[in-house]
């Protein structure tokens, strides 16, 4: 009875101060534990398939090969048409595809060229393009040797390319005479080559060339504007290489098969008589060369002479180009120097397939075109980048001076 009594006296004094007396405990509920899954969203598997365009094919013909729909063709030339043209691969470049398992373009990966490449993507209902370059490892080289014969064959007995045979003589055309290459003469080149992945992809720039010839030493430094970033060769005195004439009006230079002459016995008309011209024995059909640039004042049947061009240039001297077997300029015709302006032929008084290549001064004299005559030139080096010159041509003056002298026969012509 007492505990009874003592019970109802504690419950009535918790209610007096406003507490609650503590439920029972709830009996635990058995929960389900539920496993949080990790969404992986994974790249869809491709099959990927590479090729090289055969001669005279179209990125059309390649897919079609793949099964890909004419408008699925169709929307990949357009989407990316504005980043590079599609309908422009060239024979031999690599192309690399990436399909889905439904058979879906989703990549491609296209080599333009040693240096540029394009990859393009399928996302959200278009193909998305993109250009890249390659990244190469330049190394500098340098090579030196004396020419028993000529420098293409001497490059390549050094195992060396045609790039680089045709840049240098690019270099070199406005200043040395091929055709006119004396025992002993050498040269030391200093260029670039660049590397992929350890293996050789291309020659990068020329840098420093000396040439002896005739007992004399012609140089042609690279050298970069400090301003506007672009780059030419001038000689050691800071004179520009590039001339107002060629050398030669090829690509190439051939065998003069007739010199400059007063007095040259012609072979058809059986007597002597003046030939003030260099003849240069070439193939028929080979290119010839706008030697300065300047308007054309006479291009069509000139008697002897055959099909014939000349061309007027603004320094006043005018050149001539005869026997050619077709014409490609017209009379009024600005041409750039360089410019192909016909073709070799036999047109005319002639026995057989070559250029008769004539140049006169403003006062119509007839000039030796082998004669060392001071050409006027481009413009020289703005004075105001002397100094950063120097540094340079000092610097590539003491690699060279570095290299072996050539030795004369150090290669022996074949």
């Amino acid at each position: 009875m007492r505990a009874l009594i003592l019970v109802l006296f504690l419950m009535s004094a918790l209610l007096l101060l406003g507490l609650q007396p503590a439920p029972p405990a709830e009996p635990p509920v058995a929960q389900t534990a539920v496993e949080e899954q990790e969404v992986v969203e994974r790249a869809p598997e491709l099959r990927v398939v590479e090729e090289r365009f055969p001669r005279n094919s179209t990125l059309q013909e390649v897919l079609f090969k793949h099964d890909l729909e004419p408008p699925d063709i169709h929307q990949l030339i357009e989407d990316t048409r504005d980043v590079y043209n599609l309908n422009r691969v060239r024979a031999g470049n690599r192309l690399q595809l990436g399909f889905l398992e439904d058979g879906r373009l989703q990549s491609l990966h296209y080599e333009i060229s040693d240096e540029e490449f394009l990859d393009v993507r399928y996302s959200e209902d278009r193909y998305r393009a993109e250009l890249g370059r390659h990244d190469f490892d330049v190394q500098v080289s340098e090579i030196s040797a004396v020419m028993p014969d000529s420098l293409y064959h001497t490059l390549k007995r050094m195992g060396e390319g045609d790039q680089l045979i045709a840049e240098l003589l690019e270099v070199l055309q406005w200043d040395v005479d091929f055709t006119a290459l004396q025992a002993g003469d050498w040269f030391k080149v200093i260029f670039e080559k660049k590397f992929r992945e350890g293996d050789f992809v291309k020659y990068g720039r020329i840098l420093a060339v000396q040439f002896h010839t005739g007992g004399r030493d012609i140089y042609a430094f690279r050298f970069t504007n400090p301003e506007t970033g672009t780059e030419k060769f001038f000689d050691a005195k800071g004179g520009s290489v590039r001339k107002a004439f060629l050398k030669v009006p090829f690509r190439y230079h051939p065998r003069i098969s007739s010199g400059f002459s007063y007095a040259r016995f012609h072979p058809n008309l059986k007597k002597r008589r003046p030939h003030l011209a260099l003849d240069y024995a070439a193939p028929r059909g080979t290119a010839v060369l706008a030697s300065a640039s300047g308007r054309v004042v006479l291009a069509g049947w000139n008697g002897g002479f055959g099909k014939h061009v000349k061309i007027r240039h603004a320094n006043g001297y005018t050149t001539g180009y005869a026997h050619l077997s077709r014409i490609l300029v017209k009379v009024g015709q600005n041409v750039q120097q360089g410019q192909t302006i016909g073709r070799v032929g036999s047109t005319g008084l002639a026995t057989g397939a070559h250029l008769d290549y004539r140049i006169q001064d403003r006062r119509g004299r007839y000039l030796n075109p082998r004669k060392r005559i001071e050409w006027p030139s481009d413009k020289p080096l703005d004075k105001r980048y002397w100094s950063e010159f120097v540094a340079v041509r000092d610097t590539f003056l003491e690699r060279l001076g570095g290299l072996a002298e050539p030795a004369a026969g150090n290669l022996k012509a074949d």
